[in-house]
């Protein structure tokens, strides 16, 4: 999402490299190609698609193993020479690369008036994908790329390694406690940990100056000293062979982990926690929409794609957001600490695109506190 997400999952819900490209078309025959990172849609909902009767719909995808790559065949496809080789209809992208991808002229806007689903949304998505031509959030902007899952930040953890007598973890402050000293891991990504010290503090995840948030120096300096590592890859990995008690992950990458190892926790803070989505953008040199490719796009923000994302990927579709849990797929609502609820999410925030020198600010302040 915000990084180059891991694949240690991959396999948990059953769905392979080979499983997702069982029934999609060679590229030359498909009339709906699609980029994304491997599994970021399951294999079951590129089969619903393509047998929806009054579609017809062929698919073609093209797998790559992170959002890095998938940046890079934005990249090369603004580059290449017109028609020289098969652009995707949709790459999907998360939302943090949005920002860079519009200054770089890698896509286009999108016209989402002929979506019959798209008034349905939440105003949190057509807010956050909304944007002027240097990327930044703007209610005069173009809508840049549309949704199709998120997920949030949530605080991991084994219970059976704190003392007997110890509470369990609810608030990133928690990860202070002295027994989690040098055994808590956290992503590897200066905005991510400098957030949720923010938001910790009540402050904003999206402030100019993290510096001026009072009593941000101490706390980052103290759960410097409770950090065993910070790594986006393969934290998971490190929380089940008992090297850490707790970690700092997406709720999507800890889902499937639950349900294989049940003594573990999970507790979502209740003073907010930080958001990612996965977006569809269209490539710049991409002619106009086929028919098919926008059925894809209502596809994706329909009812049946919500529930079977929630049965075969773990993780909710934008249709889902502001909802209570009782309304949510049975999948998505156990156990109960990982859930989002509705005010939790009031508190939550998506990391904006910041100005040059706000990002510097946050990359001094990292820098000082890793030295």
């Amino acid at each position: 999402m915000l990084m180059n997400r891991r694949s240690f999952l991959a396999g948990a819900s059953g769905v392979t490299l080979a499983t997702l490209l069982a029934g999609c078309q060679r590229s030359s025959s498909a009339n709906l190609r699609l980029a994304m990172v491997v599994n970021s849609v399951p294999a079951q909902l590129l089969d619903a698609f393509q047998q929806l009767p009054e579609r017809g719909s062929s698919v073609a995808v093209t797998p790559q193993d992170s959002l890095l790559e998938l940046y890079s065949l934005l990249q090369d496809w603004h580059a290449q020479a017109q028609g020289a080789a098969p652009i995707a209809d949709w790459v999907s992208l998360a939302d943090y690369w949005l920002a860079p991808a519009i200054r770089q002229e890698l896509v286009q806007p999108i016209e989402v008036a002929t979506l019959s689903r798209w008034a349905a949304l939440n105003p949190v998505w057509p807010e956050l994908v909304r944007r002027d031509r240097s990327g930044i959030p703007s209610p005069e902007g173009s809508i840049w790329a549309v949704p199709y899952r998120w997920s949030h930040l949530v605080l991991l953890y084994d219970p059976t390694r704190l003392p007997k007598s110890a509470a369990q973890l609810q608030t990133w402050a928690d990860l202070l406690r002295p027994e989690l000293a040098r055994r808590v891991v956290l992503p590897d990504h200066p905005r991510l940990v400098l957030g949720l010290a923010q938001k910790a503090l009540g402050s904003s995840a999206n402030g100019a100056d993290p510096a001026a948030v009072a009593g941000l120096d101490t706390f980052m300096a103290d759960l410097h000293q409770q950090v065993r590592t910070y790594d986006s890859n393969h934290y998971l990995e490190s929380l089940i062979v008992g090297d850490a008690t707790a970690v700092v992950g997406w709720s999507d990458d800890v889902l499937p982990l639950l349900r294989q190892y049940r003594q573990l926790a999970v507790a979502v803070p209740p003073e907010g926690t930080l958001l990612s989505a996965q977006l569809w953008v269209r490539p710049k040199p991409a002619p106009a929409p086929a028919p098919a490719a926008l059925d894809w796009l209502d596809f994706c923000l329909g009812d049946d794609f919500a529930t079977q994302l929630a049965i075969f990927g773990q993780t909710p579709s934008p249709l889902l957001w502001g909802g209570t849990p009782p309304q949510w797929p049975e999948p998505l609502q156990t156990p109960p600490g990982i859930v989002l609820t509705p005010a939790i999410a009031d508190q939550s925030e998506f990391l904006l695109p910041l100005s040059t020198e706000a990002e510097a600010r946050y990359g001094r302040l990292w820098q000082s506190l890793r030295a």
